[in-house]
């Protein structure tokens, strides 16, 4: 999706980041059972291959030049990090041989140094070994300001880098780095390219190899992708399990959950609290499903508010711009009605910025008051024109409401959102879009980084360190002329959070880190940058022919650990 990316730009976080990232976030990824057919990336496969519905195709598959979640889910089969996250949030070795810390002295010079070491068996699908030369690589080619590369803060601290031996690589920074673990969450093979100035038209870019238990092979646009067992997994020659895996690109998140209830389907990628609704009355008739539900919060559903007037930051926006209006949308808004009328029940509240992981706080949101919000429009001079609506020096306040196009259950709550609004006089429009509309670059026209669009909605923010999650709302990585790779879901700039945000990333202190996250945090929520709406449920469903699935990560069951491990019930595999 990405044309030209700044080396430099803070990648959104991951689960549509991720999100969106999940940023971004990223939604309506599918399981689909294996039925009787073939196994060469057709739309059906057969034996013990998997084949997964993807809603949204993403425009590359290397997550390193992606942040839509269709990249997210190719991750989790092919391209392996240093290090894994548990449900707790505490970091893992995986294709590193141990977490650097003080005590191991793999960190010094006051956390300036750090060491990275990897397994001596990690070795590329190629059966090129995994070597600290790649790792040096992939921090050269995110820094070369001429690549495509999305990345996270962290590569911007690196003043340098040393190679001590082929398993040793010596990261130097020009300041502490407390996050420093969110580094190589994916990484390039040195020998495949040619030079680090890499174009979006490289062959990696499109279908990058990886470590993972399985192989790209092919992709064909619109139709599926087909991926085959990792011959050459370095973590156990059983593994994976299962022989293959083709992704078909389907259009409708709706009839994938159908089909799913109906035993169609093996999972769906990122439930949301609707489905479980569903899903767990489905169980319990005895629908061929197991599922999973976390006792803690997911990806929360955010309200993006566009505080520039269409890009421009220098002018503020003639209708969200006005603190009285966001304040009047957090109060007018019955989040609990969302929860209870269109999820089920499936969802929680939250009011905070921080509300996973490290420094996360808890808070609720703002109460529903429709009174208090119209006495908040009041008090600031929007009045009710003839039909309802408020207007103020000649400005109408009316608003376009858009998220990604084709999540019915969505839809559902955008018009309960659109109703409350009507309620105190704010005018809402739905005009939902395609997901490439959404996040595309700004040069490409993408609406969240030209700064075209008044509020819009996605699930973001689901990190065990918030490094990255901070880094999206300060100044910097705000689109401009001199970055226009920057992407931004507020358009907001604030010199007191930048200064805290800049603190925070070098403070290696935790319990000072922590104070300064909760000064974040309250900057954040107190402006109203962007509104809360609920917290999804965190919960994993598959059909029960499935076996082997493991849920113990902070991305549930998407992670190669995980993956590596999924059997077909009965299948002669191994």
């Amino acid at each position: 999706m990405n044309s030209r990316r700044n080396s430099l730009t803070p990648r959104r976080s991951r689960g549509l980041r991720a999100a969106a990232a999940i940023a971004a976030a990223t939604l309506g990824i599918g399981l689909v059972a294996c039925s009787p057919g073939n196994s060469n990336g057709d739309s059906t496969a057969g034996g013990d291959r998997a084949l997964i519905a993807l809603v949204q195709e993403p425009g590359v598959l290397n997550h390193l030049f992606s942040a839509q979640s269709g990249s997210e889910l190719i991750r989790a089969f092919v391209q392996e990090p240093m290090f894994l996250i548990s449900d707790a949030g505490e970091y893992t070795p995986w294709l590193a041989d141990s977490i650097p810390t003080l005590e191991n002295g793999q960190i010094t010079e006051g956390g300036t140094v750090v060491t990275f070491t990897i397994k001596e068996n990690a070795a590329w699908s190629d059966g090129e070994p995994f070597t600290a030369e790649d790792l040096a690589f992939t921090v050269e080619a995110i820094q070369d300001p001429t690549s495509v590369i999305i990345a996270d803060p962290e590569y911007a601290a690196i003043s340098s880098t040393k190679v001590i031996d082929s398993k040793t690589l010596e990261v130097t920074f020009s300041q502490p780095v407390p996050s420093f673990l969110n580094l190589f969450q994916v990484v390039l093979p040195k020998h495949k390219f040619d030079s680090a100035q890499i174009e979006q038209s490289n062959p990696q870019v499109r279908l990058p190899l990886g470590t993972g238990p399985f192989v790209l092979e092919d992709w064909k646009a619109g139709d599926a992708i087909t991926l085959s067992r990792n011959d050459n997994y370095w973590v156990d020659p059983e593994l994976p399990k299962l022989d293959g895996v083709t992704i078909k690109i389907t259009p409708d998140r709706e009839s994938t959950m159908t089909a799913f209830a109906g035993g169609e389907y093996d999972s769906v990628f990122f439930f949301t609290g609707a489905d479980f609704e569903n899903l767990t009355k489905q169980e319990a008739d005895g629908a061929p499903i197991v599922t999973s539900i976390s006792d803690k919060p997911w990806y929360v559903e955010w309200l993006w508010l566009n505080h520039s007037d269409n890009g421009d930051l220098s002018k503020p926006h003639p209708v969200l711009g006005d603190p009285a209006i966001r304040e009047a949308i957090d109060r007018g808004i019955d989040r609990q009605a969302i929860i209870d009328d269109v999820l089920g029940g499936f969802g929680s509240l939250t009011g905070s910025f921080l509300y996973a992981g490290v420094g996360s706080v808890e808070s609720q949101p703002a109460a529903y008051d429709p009174k208090a919000a119209e006495k908040a429009l009041d008090a600031a001079g929007w009045t009710p024109g003839a039909d309802g609506i408020r207007e103020k020096d000649g400005v109408r306040a009316s608003l376009k409401f858009q998220t990604i196009a084709g999540d019915q259950v969505r839809e559902l709550y955008q018009q309960l959102i659109q109703q409350n609004m009507a309620d105190i006089g704010i005018e809402i429009k739905i005009e939902n879009v395609p997901s490439n509309r959404l996040f595309d670059s700004r040069e490409q026209g993408g609406l969240l980084a030209s700064g075209n669009f008044d509020m819009s909605m996605t699930r973001d923010g689901y990190l065990p360190d918030p490094a990255t999650w901070i880094s999206q709302f300060t100044t910097a990585s705000i689109p401009s002329e001199s970055n226009p790779a920057g992407i931004s879901a507020s358009w907001w700039s604030n010199p007191e959070y930048d200064a805290l945000a800049q603190a925070a990333a070098q403070e290696m202190d935790p319990a000072a880190r922590n104070e300064l996250l909760g000064q974040i945090n309250t900057v954040f929520t107190e402006d109203r940058v962007a509104l809360p709406l609920y917290a999804g449920i965190n919960g994993m469903a598959w059909n029960s022919r499935i076996t082997g699935v493991s849920t113990d990560s902070w991305y549930s069951a998407w992670t190669p650990e995980s993956v590596a491990h999924w059997e077909v019930a009965g299948a002669n595999n191994g």
